[in-house]
């Protein structure tokens, strides 16, 4: 008898994790390649390959009117991301804030919320990894939940797959 119960909780703990799992990879493919509807504002975290040059073609594009690149390094300066992404050129002086506070995806979210705050913004377009996603939303979500999100997932070089969840 306990023999069955134990086998059972190990079949439904598995039967949990990858259901999550294939929940997980469904909520990342559904997100991606989407070009987000304009915002008051674009916030673009750091840590991943992609997530800057992705936020400056949308600042370019019109997306948004003022940018937060969050979490950035304390010894980079906008001159720096200027002359590393073209895009940032023209608005690395009037438009583009950096946020150098941030350490974590939470520190993010209350970053991101004090600068919408500062700057009115009813709208934003969060920049981050595709697989980082889910949670940013909801820390930020949690810290400014009467802003409307709207994800922009950037997918790394490294897994710019249809199915990569297959392939590793």
């Amino acid at each position: 008898m306990i023999r069955r119960l134990i086998r059972f909780a190990v079949i439904a703990g598995l039967a949990v994790i990858i259901g999550g799992f294939f929940a997980f990879t469904a909520y990342v493919e559904r997100h991606n390649g989407e070009t987000p509807a304009r915002s008051d504002g674009i916030v673009v975290l750091t840590g991943g390959t992609e997530r800057i040059a992705d936020g400056a073609r949308l600042m370019a594009g019109g997306y948004g009117r003022r940018m937060l690149i969050s979490g950035v390094n304390p010894k980079t300066q906008a001159e720096d991301l200027a002359r590393l992404y073209g895009d940032l050129r023209d608005f690395s002086v009037c438009c583009v804030d950096l946020g150098y506070q941030a350490l974590n995806t939470r520190g993010n979210a209350n970053e991101a919320a004090r600068w919408a705050e500062k700057h009115d913004l009813k709208s934003i377009i969060v920049v981050t990894s595709d697989y980082h996603m889910p949670r940013t939303i909801a820390e930020f979500r949690r810290a400014m939940p009467a802003v409307r999100l709207a994800p922009h997932a950037v997918i790394p070089d490294a897994r710019a797959t249809a199915r990569w969840w297959q392939d590793t």
